[in-house]
């Protein structure tokens, strides 16, 4: 099962697939935002067996993944959330997750010989290398 990593804020968390995370104005919560523009217990991210998926809770003034507005939706790497507004309400970014199946950010199946050091397993492949041309 993937774990997922969310940045906001200069704060990073590393979910545990086998629970869900609350996320709202909720001290309890499991990852809190201190802005009125979240509802107390704004939304959840779980992971459903197969992918990560945040749900809404029915909040005031949305949850919104790279600007849609949504109820429910799975998340993949590169995914941005917003929590009460879509443009500057709290942002959350999600790394070192697999994307949801059937989307083109599938995981790699094998690394390229390049995918070493800070970025080992989401590097790009390195473009071909040309062969060296001789001189006359």
């Amino acid at each position: 099962m993937p774990e997922l990593v969310l940045e906001s804020n200069g704060r990073t968390w590393t979910l545990d697939p086998s629970r869900s995370y609350a996320l709202g104005r909720d001290p309890q919560g499991e990852l809190v935002f201190d802005d009125a523009r979240v509802s107390w217990r704004h939304a959840t991210i779980t992971f459903d067996g197969r992918s990560w998926v945040v749900e809404d809770h029915g909040s005031t003034n949305g949850t919104f993944v790279h600007g849609q507005r949504v109820q429910r939706m799975e998340l993949g790497a590169g995914s941005v959330l917003n929590l009460g507004n879509a443009n500057d309400g709290p942002r959350v970014d999600l790394t070192g997750v697999q994307a949801p199946a059937g989307t083109p950010q599938a995981q790699p199946q094998q690394q390229p010989y390049a995918a070493q050091g800070a970025n080992a397993g989401w590097a790009q492949q390195a473009p071909a290398q040309q062969p060296p041309q001789q001189v006359p």
